[in-house]
């Protein structure tokens, strides 16, 4: 059992930690994977938020990579896909894939399905499913009150989202641009989505110069904050909401500093994210060109949205 730090600060007995670590790993190889790995990730969470960034990293993090669980969940596709960063960050397209379709690779063990299984499926991976789900809803809705709808996501992925809108809101959809630095992930976009989603390779930086791309009824971005400390985030917001049109709506997300999967992430996924309260959403809100705003989570309370409609 996982306790919370104490009021005096004081360290956590490694040995305690170590011990944990090691019925966590006999359950994966000996006893029922799923519900080891829930307690695993659920208890590193829980140590996560009990004490301080320093503690975290002196304390559980050498003592989880020194762990044979290290080695042992490396057999999941998506937590080595984390770890090993083909596309030069954790947390890419392929990885959103594992989420959204929870297929692994067909050379994966019969430990790392059970894993891939357990992580695809958690709270976390929920969330993102329905990120997916309800940014095709935004969509959706926008082409009802649009003639001609025009739409930017920035750092698009796969844009998976795009496979779920119905045959009537293609048609009603003038213009979509699809940004992405990422050309394996446009060269996806562009082989599996219809032709009106139009994939453009462009950090989300290069915006600002890049002034034709304006006069949106909806521009979104659905991963990208995740990765924004508070300065670029801000600016990002206010340039967001410039290119969008009057009465258009400017939709962000990001993860919440206590979801679910946090702990796991850190220590063995080496995936650290920039995690937002709904305060700090609040903070983004560009000062003059909005109408109104409202900041509101899923129903699984890991992933907080901003919404924005441009006055």
């Amino acid at each position: 059992m996982v306790t919370k730090q104490s009021s005096t600060g004081g360290r956590w007995p490694m040995s305690s930690i170590a011990s944990w670590l090691a019925d966590c790993h006999d359950g994966l190889v000996y006893g029922e994977p799923a519900q080891s790995f829930t307690t695993l990730c659920e208890g590193l969470t829980e140590y996560r938020l009990g004490m301080s960034d320093e503690q975290w990293r002196a304390d559980i993090l050498p003592a989880c990579r020194s762990h044979p669980l290290d080695q042992l969940l490396l057999e999941d596709p998506y937590t080595r896909r984390a770890r090993e960063r083909p596309r030069g960050y954790a947390g890419d397209a392929v990885m959103m894939d594992y989420i959204y379709f929870r297929t692994p690779p067909d050379t994966c063990s019969e430990l790392g399905r059970q894993v891939f299984a357990s992580l695809t499926g958690s709270p976390n991976g929920a969330s993102v499913r329905w990120r997916r789900e309800h940014l095709a809803d935004l969509i959706d809705s926008q082409a009802w009150r649009c003639d001609a709808l025009s739409v930017l996501a920035v750092a698009c992925g796969h844009c998976r989202e795009c496979l779920l809108l119905p045959s009537e809101t293609l048609q009603a959809i003038e213009t979509f641009i699809a940004l992405d630095q990422d050309p394996d992930s446009l060269e996806i976009v562009r082989k599996t989505l219809p032709a009106q989603i139009v994939p453009r390779r462009m950090a989300a930086q290069s915006l600002v110069r890049e002034t034709s791309l304006r006069g949106f009824d909806l521009v979104y971005s659905a991963g990208l904050y995740d990765y924004l400390a508070e300065p670029a985030a801000a600016a990002l917001t206010h340039l967001l909401v410039e290119r969008t049109a009057p009465g258009g709506t400017v939709l962000i997300a990001n993860f919440t500093p206590d979801n679910w999967g946090r702990g796991y992430m850190e220590a063995f996924m080496d995936w650290h994210l920039v995690l937002r309260t709904r305060d700090d959403m609040r903070r983004l809100v560009p000062a003059t060109g909005v109408t109104s705003s409202c900041v509101y989570f899923d129903p699984y309370r890991n992933v907080v949205y901003l919404k924005m409609i441009k006055a």
